[in-house]
């Protein structure tokens, strides 16, 4: 990322049972790779050298960063972006510790009516408007994609906008109007095929065509996204 004041945590992945830890600090958060389904929010805590058996590759270590508990999820649609706010992991001491392993469902703590014992807000900051447009700005070219979610929190010690996820097919859940959102995204896409085939003397049969095509993708999105609403409850 090449946005002022916005990082990414150290992590390694871990695809062997070899664990080798080389740029992540001994506390770290212990997530699968695995995508979807029950086992995708399977995490752990992981405070010392003792605790490296507990990750099960494939994995991926990132270290810890105290954000005081608060989780803001980032959906983009189209040239749109939603902030929503969830509950996250509450502080920790940093540096090693003998603490066990906690492992946890990450449901358990980040979604909207999570209560849990390792949630415990401390301190609220919202995340820049500019600099949260210009990640998402910088994401959309990087990744050439317009439907994603990316998962901030901000560092108390240097307060950088920090990504810890970023979701290729996200829920968005609890973003106002997604629906109107994604139809209007739909609308100036078929809009600009019209108007470039129209300066180009284009017949408007491929514009049929190519919006139809975008018309079948989004609406493929939306039944999968109604099915993992469902299958998340």
């Amino acid at each position: 990322l090449t946005v002022k004041n916005i990082c990414c945590p150290p992590y390694l992945e871990i695809n062997t049972s070899d664990l080798f830890m080389r740029t992540v600090s001994v506390f770290s958060v212990c997530k699968t790779r695995v995508a979807h389904g029950p086992r995708s929010h399977q995490m752990s805590l992981i405070f010392s050298d003792s605790g490296l058996p507990d990750a099960h590759p494939p994995c991926v270590l990132q270290s810890f960063v105290n954000h005081g508990a608060v989780l803001h999820k980032v959906f983009v649609v189209g040239d749109s972006h939603f902030t929503v706010e969830r509950p996250s992991l509450k502080n920790f001491p940093l540096g090693p510790s003998d603490r066990p392993t906690i492992f946890f469902n990450s449901h358990d703590v980040s979604k909207p009516a999570s209560c849990s014992p390792l949630t415990a807000v401390s301190v609220f900051m919202p995340p820049p408007s500019d600099a949260l447009a210009a990640l998402v700005e910088e994401l959309r070219t990087q990744l050439d994609m317009s439907l994603f979610g990316v998962d901030i929190i901000i560092d108390l010690q240097t307060h950088a906008l920090t990504v810890i996820d970023i979701n290729v097919f996200p829920g968005y859940e609890g973003v106002p109007q997604f629906f109107p959102s994604l139809l209007r995204y739909i609308e100036s896409i078929m809009e600009k095929q019209v108007d470039f085939l129209s300066t180009t003397g284009s017949s408007t049969e491929g514009a049929s065509s190519s919006s139809s095509s975008v018309i079948i993708t989004a609406a493929a999105y939306c039944i999968s996204w109604d099915f993992r609403v469902q299958t998340d409850r």
